[in-house]
């Protein structure tokens, strides 16, 4: 016992690189069981300290003072779970039979992507996440709906037949076996083995155009209960695009963004050592999902003759802008579907008045469809605006562009009318605003000294006639 503690101890303080470096040993447990005072049958469990090692950490302090001696298997479902580790089952009256006691320690869900298979050991608790104490469960057949929601610790590795038997035992209408079966856990030694590393299988090294729904797969190693993939924008994973792990050989990415190439490896766990990285693949994904600009999200008394602009996506050539009456863009909904745009804004003429829109724009790379933006709704006023090649007279200069401190507009008004400025972020805020009497010639300064870097958009509306210009700050 002294040689798994001293491990314990060496887990709690080694960092989270250290770990995933050193590894630690899993222990293995006997655990005899007796069917009233008949031998039952042995088997064996080995734990996984790498993945839940407050759970481990629990288990074995409850071994080492012998808690689990005497304590009974007090639920039996076949074709699910035994169940056991209840102090209340070696005394208590039956009713009490699973609901443990309020001096009892408990431990913090420790949720991991190992799935529950045959032969699966996990904590067992009530509704609340963090009140596994002494109970686990040992699954005799898949049971992949506990996925996530409760905690796996360990693993049958020998004797599973005497686990079957004891789920056959007769029981009552409660599953509580009809003669008592106890157990005796003694700690027996450690499993120090190392698993292979995986080798990748698909997409293909080099692969293009891979969409979001791709599933990433390799080769499944025998003893690996979890493993770990990870993505990179360099070959040498100095920086983490994203990091998943997995109970199976193979899982998605949805939220690694488009218009990139990414470098992927796995490696496997057997719940208390890694193995090494597999080797590096690599592979280019589609073209990504655009920013959109203007109309803004929720714009309310938008111009009949909207000007849509989106900002430019790497590796696409073309866009395909859709504007419909209906979120789904479906059918008749659709008003506007115009594919193989080469710039980044497009007017279209002819909205119906008072009424709410939605909009979106899909990259493409060539012929390659990439990803949709995020969807747009606006809703139309009553006014048609002159937005046509006359607009570049409105502003005349805008300098320095991009900007740091302070932004120099310059202006010829083309109506006796009022003008309004304007300027917000790519999120719609506005962040300054200032109306001006008529002038034939204006000249605005704007203070952005104290604006975050990135892009915005600068609003101009006199009368009938409207800009939107961009601005960077940096």
């Amino acid at each position: 016992m002294k040689k798994y503690l001293l491990s314990l101890c060496l887990l709690f303080c080694l960092s989270a690189s250290d770990l995933v470096s050193q590894g630690i040993d899993k222990p293995i447990y006997q655990i005899v069981t007796y069917r009233d005072t008949t031998l039952l049958g042995t088997f064996n469990v080995e734990l996984f300290p790498l993945i839940a090692p407050n759970h481990v950490h629990m288990f074995d302090s409850l071994v080492s003072t012998q808690f689990f001696d005497s304590t009974a298997f007090h639920r039996v479902v076949p074709g699910f779970v035994i169940q056991g580790g209840d102090p209340n089952t070696i005394s208590g009256p039956m009713s009490t039979w699973g609901q443990g006691q309020p001096w009892q320690p408990t431990v913090n869900a420790e949720f991991n992507t190992v799935r529950h298979l045959r032969g699966i050991l996990g904590a067992a608790r009530d509704t609340d996440p963090n009140s596994a104490t002494s109970q686990f469960y040992i699954c005799v057949a898949p049971a992949t709906f506990l996925d996530g929601n409760y905690t796996v610790y360990g693993k049958v590795t020998t004797g599973m037949s005497v686990v079957d038997t004891i789920v056959l035992s007769p029981r009552d209408v409660n599953d509580i076996p009809l003669q008592n079966i106890s157990m005796f856990v003694t700690y027996i030694g450690v499993n120090d083995s190392v698993p292979a590393a995986p080798s990748l299988n698909a997409p293909a090294d080099n692969s293009v155009n891979i969409n979001n729904s791709q599933f990433f797969s390799w080769t499944a190693v025998p003893s690996a209960v979890m493993y770990t993939i990870q993505f990179s924008t360099d070959s040498l994973f100095t920086t983490i695009a994203l990091e998943k792990t997995a109970g199976t050989n193979s899982v998605s990415a949805t939220t690694l963004p488009g218009s990139a190439t990414y470098f992927w490896r796995v490696k496997s766990t057997n719940g208390g050592h890694e193995s090494v990285y597999s080797n590096v693949w690599k592979f280019t994904t589609l073209t990504g999902a655009v920013t959109l600009v203007t109309p803004v999200d929720s714009a309310t008394n938008t111009f009949l003759n909207p000007v849509f602009d989106w900002l430019p996506i790497a590796n696409a050539d073309n866009y395909q802008l859709q504007v419909a009456t209906a979120i789904t863009f479906s059918g008749a909904s659709t008003v506007f579907n115009q594919s193989g745009l080469t710039n980044t804004t497009q007017q279209i003429p002819a909205l119906n008045p008072n009424t709410r829109y939605y909009w979106r724009v899909r990259s493409y790379n060539g012929t390659t469809a990439g990803y949709f933006s995020t969807r747009f709704t606006f809703e139309t006023g009553t006014t048609t605006g002159i937005i046509n090649a006359q607009q570049e007279d409105v502003i005349a200069s805008i300098y320095p562009n991009p900007a740091t401190q302070q932004l120099n507009v310059e202006l010829k008004m083309k109506e006796n009318a009022p003008l309004q400025m304007k300027l917000r972020d790519v999120q719609g805020k506005i962040v300054w605003s200032q109306e001006y009497k008529y002038s034939e010639e204006l000249k605005v300064k704007i203070d952005i000294s104290s604006f975050s870097k990135g892009l915005y958009l600068l609003d101009v509306q006199q009368g009938t006639y409207f800009n939107s210009e961009k601005v960077v700050v940096e």
